[in-house]
Formats: structure tokens, C-alpha cells, sequence
């Protein structure tokens, strides 16, 4: 895939409510490029609840304002639960994490951290290890003593194959705009109209922080 059409397809994408068969065009055209290796489900949001276990209390992207430092995100959760977490960090002269069980997963995706790290379940119990994004982005906005939006939902950068239900719990608890990885591009193809509003693609963690600072 090309920076050419990622480019494009990224200024479609804030566009996206007037001009959605334009990026639908263009989605086919990448995807018939890549061929089928990396295909997969379209999106369909469900009018019903299906039998995937998912928690809805409250509008946590609404609620309260976020400090630097602090981002929110959805998430798999490791008992297979989808969850709303908040994900904060202070400067630190070593790395402190809580809950301890994610240490490992930190120190194996990340040099020289010296944070004090904090992950919070707020609607289970279950930890997560789709924060490696969310986690990079809450540097970002310590570093640059800029608060990120609390109706911003970053997405870890992954293809999720339970994306419509994830969307689905971001946007009923009050996101307003979803970062997606651009591995997902494909599987929001025929997304309505409405969810398409609510996504902003990010091809890279530099891109993210162009467009979220």
C-alpha cells in the first residue's frame, strides 16, 4: 500500500460524511491491491446484541476531563470481556507498574520506560494487553503537557477481528472519535455512514500524534 493513497484515503476519511462512496472506491482499489492476504470481514454494526460478552454503563468518554498523561481506550480483555480502560503515566526515576501483572508485557515491548505506569479496568476486572498504542500516546501527552480529549478512544494497532462490537462500546459510552490502525481499513468498507463520522485512520504513531497534538 502506498503513502500516496494512504495519504488520500486518510483526508477521505475527514471528509467521510459527505463524501463516502468516494473512500468506499478507494478502499476496494487498495484492497484489490494487497490481495487476499490481507482481507477480511466487512463491518457490520450490530442491531442486536450478539453473544460476544460486553459491558455498557455509563458514557466514560464523556464524564470527566483527562490529565496529561492519562488516555482512554477499548480493549479485549484477557477473560474475554470487551472493556473500557484508562491508562495513566507520571514521570518517574524508574519503571513502577500497577497492575503488576502487565510489567512483563511492558518491559518486553518497551526500552528504557521510566514511567509510573497505571492501567485501570472501569468496567471489569480483567487486565489487557492491546495498551502498547494508548500507551505511547499518553508519553506523547506528558512529554508535550497536552491533554488528550477524553471523548478520544485510541485504538491499540492491531487488526481486530471483533471490531463491531468494539466501535460499538466506544461510541455508546461517549467517543466522539475513534483512532483506528489502518489495518482496519478494509474491514470498515461497507461501515454505515454514521460510524464512518466517528473514525480517524492512523497509518503510524506519528501520525497519531500529528493528529491528536
Amino acid at each position: 500500500m502506498s503513502e500516496e493513497k494512504l495519504d488520500k484515503l486518510i483526508k477521505l476519511n475527514e471528509r467521510i460524511v459527505k463524501q463516502n462512496d468516494e473512500i468506499i472506491d478507494l478502499l476496494k482499489e487498495l484492497n484489490g491491491s494487497e490481495g487476499d492476504a490481507n482481507s477480511q470481514e466487512e463491518i457490520e454494526l450490530p442491531e442486536e446484541e450478539d453473544e460476544t460478552p460486553v459491558k455498557e454503563v455509563g458514557e466514560f468518554f464523556a464524564d470527566e476531563e483527562l490529565s496529561e498523561g492519562e488516555v482512554l481506550f477499548v480493549a479485549n480483555s484477557q477473560d474475554n470481556q470487551i472493556d473500557i480502560y484508562k491508562l495513566s503515566i507520571k514521570k518517574s526515576d524508574g519503571l513502577k507498574v500497577s497492575p503488576s501483572q502487565i510489567e512483563n508485557e511492558i518491559r518486553n515491548n518497551f526500552d528504557d520506560i521510566n514511567y509510573e505506569i497505571t492501567l485501570d479496568n472501569l468496567t471489569g476486572s480483567g487486565m489487557t494487553t492491546q495498551f502498547k498504542v494508548p500507551l505511547l500516546a499518553a508519553i506523547e501527552s506528558l512529554n508535550n503537557d497536552e491533554a488528550i480529549p477524553s471523548n478520544a478512544c485510541i485504538l491499540d494497532d492491531e487488526s481486530f477481528l471483533n471490531l463491531p462490537d468494539i466501535l460499538r462500546i466506544a461510541i455508546e459510552n461517549g467517543a466522539e472519535t475513534v483512532y483506528l490502525s489502518m489495518k482496519n481499513a478494509v474491514s470498515v468498507l461497507q461501515a454505515p455512514p454514521m460510524i464512518m463520522d466517528y473514525l480517524t485512520f492512523y497509518k503510524s504513531n506519528d501520525d497519531l500524534f500529528e493528529k491528536l497534538f
